[in-house]
């Protein structure tokens, strides 16, 4: 499902007491890409990602969500199907689970948007599959599970309701090494099976490696909106300008390039990075400093 936002503007409050949050937004959502949404804090992604499920709706422009359109003078009730199209997962999901049980929990979404008690399980325990739950504890309080195992429940809650689009907010916070792996693999799953997937992030690390392009918010306005590759080619200038820091091997790539070294494309992996660099390196240089290093010890201590 495409997501088209037309002249936005949003504000806080009503009358002389508005506080600005929104400017001027134009963006575009594509079908089946990750779209990856970085600004530092109080840029507004937070508040530009709730428009997209409409939880807020605009103060002036429109969004198009599939065949729907939003503006302010939309009615609630005509908010309520597009609710069940964009799914939005926000930070520390967990925090939002209420059910006596794990399946009880992820069933209540579907219910709610009408399924019968019989589609809402086999939806639930798909969902639950998906995010790899084991099924002996579907019976089990969700309280009573591990960290890891609540954002697994708390994920699978939104994706029982089958949205064509999913808006996630810092979903990687607190998860250990693996666990924000798996939800990596997860994500790059559900853009494979054509969703929509909207991420706000701060790990640039977790950007290069999911997003097929890049909104960069400041101050209320979009600094930037283009492909991933595009971005990261900016200067490291403008990444400072924007209070953003660089993935670490494209901070190392832009260090080589003012050595005189040249990249064919972006480096996405450090794999990636040493085999760009190895044809430019110079084996003979590398011999006699290997033979240095065999030399002294290979070390400055001795």
């Amino acid at each position: 499902m495409v997501i088209n936002i037309e002249g936005l503007d949003f504000a806080y409050g009503a009358g002389k007491q508005t506080v600005p949050v929104l400017k001027n937004i134009n963006l575009n959502f594509p079908e089946g890409e990750i779209t990856a949404i970085i600004g530092q804090t109080g840029s507004g992604k937070s508040t530009l990602v709730q428009q997209l499920n409409v939880l807020l709706k605009p103060t002036a422009g429109e969004v198009h969500i599939g065949d729907h359109v939003v503006t302010s003078k939309t009615k609630e009730k005509a908010l309520t199907p597009i609710r069940a199209e964009v799914g939005m997962v926000f930070q520390f999901p967990e925090s939002q689970l209420f059910a006596p049980t794990v399946l009880e929990d992820v069933m209540y979404g579907p219910k709610n948007f009408g399924a019968t008690e019989e589609e809402a399980k086999q939806a639930a325990e798909e969902a639950l599959a998906k995010v790899g739950f084991d099924a002996s504890l579907f019976e089990q309080s969700p309280f009573n599970l591990s960290g890891g195992q609540m954002r697994r429940v708390a994920l699978a809650g939104v994706l029982a309701m089958n949205p064509q689009t999913m808006v996630f907010d810092e979903p990687a916070a607190g998860l250990d090494p693996q666990g924000q792996a798996e939800l990596l693999d997860l994500l790059k799953t559900l853009r494979d099976e054509g969703k929509t997937i909207v991420l706000i992030s701060h790990q640039m690390e977790q950007v290069l490696a999911l997003a097929d392009q890049v909104v960069v918010m400041k101050d209320g306005q979009v600094a930037a909106h283009e492909p991933v590759e595009e971005l990261f080619a900016r200067p490291q200038a403008w990444f400072a300008d924007q209070h953003l820091d660089l993935p670490e091997t494209i901070a190392f790539q832009k260090q080589m390039e003012k050595q005189g070294f040249t990249f064919e494309h972006l480096a996405k992996t450090v794999d990636n990075l040493a085999e760009q660099l190895a044809g430019q390196l110079d084996p003979a240089a590398l011999a006699d400093q290997s033979t240095v290093q065999k030399q002294t010890g290979g070390s400055q201590h001795e």
